[in-house]
């Protein structure tokens, strides 16, 4: 049960630490959330290029690789002309999916930069302090890994494919794609029922408590005080 499969840890890429925001996981996470709820709310373009400062902000101080965004908003594309040709009009059609693709492309970007370089240290210590259930935390964090173990295996399946028949085409190359779908995902469920091994191994879901309440410093108070005016302005100019 050592085995790095069967860790709870992420890396964190080129993502900068979250230690740069000066708060505690439970703050950082609260926040993010509230402000991605305020986004995914938001209908007013006002109200969405105030909300976008900030990820804009990060995109040129954390240096944020353009290749994901790339990757992202070629599925924002197919979505909107998946909504432009259903919509009843065209152009509203249109204009529902530049709105649904700027929410994702800043929840993202705000999450990516907030979120994920918490690791499973750091978002097990914000659901404890948050009043999470142990139970459905550790839950969450198994289900993170899951997915993260997935994608690993789903890219070393395509690599794999690659070197060794650089030349297909046609049928067969759907019929591979789909092979390697279902063979991720039968590899995925031995993975966690490994996982729920380990976690019965290690003592049960109690057996990872490891934090105690923090009391929340001047810090916290100041960014959390920031965040919340930021994106109460957000939700009125939205609604003005």
């Amino acid at each position: 049960m050592t085995n790095s499969t069967y860790t709870l840890t992420f890396s964190h890429g080129d993502i900068q630490p979250v230690k740069s925001f000066n708060a505690s996981p439970a703050v950082i996470l609260a926040c993010a959330v509230s402000y991605a709820l305020a986004v995914s709310l938001s209908k007013s373009l006002s109200a969405l290029m105030l909300a976008s400062i900030m990820p804009l902000i990060f995109m040129i101080t954390k240096k944020i690789p353009l290749s994901n965004l790339l990757k992202l908003n070629a599925l924002n594309a197919v979505m909107i002309i998946t909504i432009a040709l259903t919509w009843p009009d065209i152009t509203g059609g249109i204009m529902a999916g530049i709105i649904i693709a700027l929410r994702v492309n800043i929840i993202y970007i705000v999450f990516s930069v907030m979120i994920y370089p918490l690791g499973t240290s750091g978002m097990h210590e914000a659901l404890y302090a948050l009043g999470i259930p142990e139970k459905l935390g550790i839950l969450i964090l198994l289900t993170l890994r899951g997915i993260y173990i997935m994608r690993e295996r789903f890219e070393a399946a395509l690599i794999s494919v690659r070197l060794r028949a650089p030349g297909l085409h046609g049928v067969m190359k759907f019929r591979v794609f789909a092979y390697i779908i279902g063979s991720v995902l039968l590899q995925s469920v031995e993975r966690s029922e490994g996982m729920m091994k380990a976690v019965k191994c290690r003592g049960g879901f109690s057996g990872f408590v490891q934090n105690g309440n923090k009391a929340l410093s001047m810090g916290d108070i100041v960014f959390a005080s920031c965040f919340a005016v930021y994106t109460f302005c957000v939700i009125i100019l939205n609604y003005a």
